[in-house]
Order: C-alpha cells, then structure tokens, then sequence
C-alpha cells in the first residue's frame, strides 16, 4: 500500500501506475473525483493507452470518490458493512478474471480535506482489511500541501498504514510572492530522504522572498540538520516552521516523538552525531519546546543582513 502526494506531477505518477498495470496484464480499479480521473485519463492517452478500451476488455473499472462516499456514510458515520459491499465487489468483479489488480484510491483524501480525519483514517483501516481478503497493490494520495495544517499525529498516523511514502513533484516549489506577505510560513514532510533537501529549499525560498539572502547558508545548514534528526530519531512527518514577528528569525521542526531531545557527544572518527551541536554553533539561541503529542526543536538567527557565522 503506498502513498503519494497529488499535485500536476503526482497525476503523472497515478497514470504511470495504471498503465504499468495494463502492460502487466493486470486489472486496474480508480476510486477519484471526475476532475482527477479525467486528468489521469488524459495523461494515459498521451503513453498510448485507450482507457475506453480497456473498460470495454473489463481491464478498467472506475468509481466516482464523492459519490462513492455519499453512499458509504449513515447517519454521519461511515458503516464498514457499505465499504466492504459497494468497494469490495468492484474489486471482487477485478479479480473474476484471475489476472492481478492494482488500484488507486483518493477517497481518504477528500475527507481528509473536508476535515473529517478521523473518518478518513478508519477508511484506511478498511482499505486495508480489503486488501487483506484480496491480494492487490493499493496507491493512494493525497493533494500537496494537504497536511501543512494537520496536527503532525494524525499525519503520523496515515503514514504508518502505508508502506511506501512517495512525494512527489511540489514539495520544493514555493509560490515567493505568497510568501513575501507573510510573517510565518510552515509546511509540513512525509518522513523521507527527499523530504531534507525539500525542506532546506522551502526554507532559503522563504528567507529570499524575505530579502534576507545573507542569512540562507546558515538557516539551510540548520533546517537540514533539524531535519535530519527529526527522520533518524523521531522516524515521523515534520513541520518546518520560519517565523520572522519576535523580532529575529526561528527556524523550528516539529515532530510527533514525545522523547526529548538529547545532546549525544560525537566521537572524533563519527560520521555523524553532530547537527545539534551544528545548530548551536550556527545560531544565536536554540532549544526544544514540548507540544502536545511531539516537540519543537528550533534555533533563532539574527536579522542582522550583515552577519553570517558559517562564513
């Protein structure tokens, strides 16, 4: 079961997935709006596939994600005995064949953006009680950008039902004219590799859209190593924060481990075990602050357009 995040590069991705299937000989399920399903399409005919083809083959089956929901919620509630009826037998009539199915679904996606994320995660769980009756690789996703104002244990727990986390495309583009207006901008990291040099460049976007260039060698410095302790140590999403309204600049990574952060002295031949002490050399202050269910680990820099310590 893996997970993308949506955006114009992520439909790529989505169709690249369907139409390795096609070429797998596999039966492929869609569960999306008509909007994204229609974009996917499109991108599929572009690699050379006909999806009214392989709907008329019985290689296609498609389900509408917002009509779907209405017909899977009673009296508020989501009712496991509906999922497992109306998605289970789409992915039943898949598997009449005998050849392998793959899916992609984003109906935990639109819940997850009206709000309603505790549903959304027990959609998940059905998902994968499904997944356990019928041997099928599931690709879900999320549009870019929807986590950025989710608490980070709820963001944890999506990630820990998947197997693979996959962003893709957006997560190292910044719009700097949004970003210019602002005091604080924050964005929120799956917990990959690819999500430490996304976030150094969402922060020296930021620092630029500020006009404080001078001060980018030292925050990239500092938001890789905070980074990089919140994936080795913490093993959970992050948020990145740049605020700017006390007066100096705060670079601050919030994740969803409860442990405190702890100062391990690094011997001489250690290839790492360094960064908080990077951190502290870089900065003018740092610490860690509790939240409910992690912490901050943030350091400060003088707004000072002359001054840079790593040099």
């Amino acid at each position: 079961m893996s997970f993308y995040t949506l955006d114009s590069e992520g439909f790529g991705a989505v169709a690249r997935f369907v139409a390795d299937g096609w070429d797998q000989d596999e039966c492929v399920v869609v569960v999306a709006t008509a909007a994204h399903r229609a974009a996917v399409e499109a991108l599929l005919l572009e690699l050379g596939h006909d999806p009214a083809a392989r709907v008329a083959a019985g290689r296609y089956l498609t389900l509408d994600a917002e009509q779907t929901l209405s017909e899977l919620f009673v009296d508020g509630h989501l009712d496991p005995d509906l999922f497992m009826r109306r998605v289970g037998e789409v992915v039943s009539e898949a598997s009449g064949a005998g050849r392998p199915i793959r899916g992609f679904g984003e109906m935990v996606a639109v819940l997850w953006q009206r709000g309603q994320i505790e549903e959304a995660i027990d959609l998940e769980l059905l998902w994968n009680e499904l997944l356990r009756e019928y041997d099928f690789s599931l690709l879900c996703a999320y549009p870019t950008g929807a986590f950025d104002h989710a608490e980070l244990v709820d963001v944890r727990r999506v990630c820990d039902l998947h197997t693979d986390l996959m962003p893709v495309g957006a997560a190292t583009s910044t719009d700097g004219s949004r970003l210019a207006a602002g005091h604080a901008c924050s964005r929120v990291y799956l917990p990959t590799a690819e999500s430490v040099p996304a976030a150094r460049h969402f922060v020296v976007d930021v620092l630029r859209a500020w006009d404080h260039d001078t001060l980018t060698t030292d925050a990239a410095l500092i938001v890789s190593e905070l980074a990089t302790n919140a994936l080795t140590h913490a093993a959970s999403p992050f948020r990145v924060v740049v605020d700017r309204r006390r007066g100096d600049l705060r670079i601050g990574v919030e994740d969803a481990a409860v442990t405190p952060l702890r100062r391990r002295p690094a011997a001489v031949d250690d290839v790492s075990g360094r960064g908080v002490d990077i951190v502290a050399a870089l900065s003018e202050r740092w610490g860690y602050s509790p939240v409910p269910g992690g912490k901050v680990v943030w350091a400060e820099l003088t707004l000072d357009p002359g001054r840079s310590r790593a040099g």
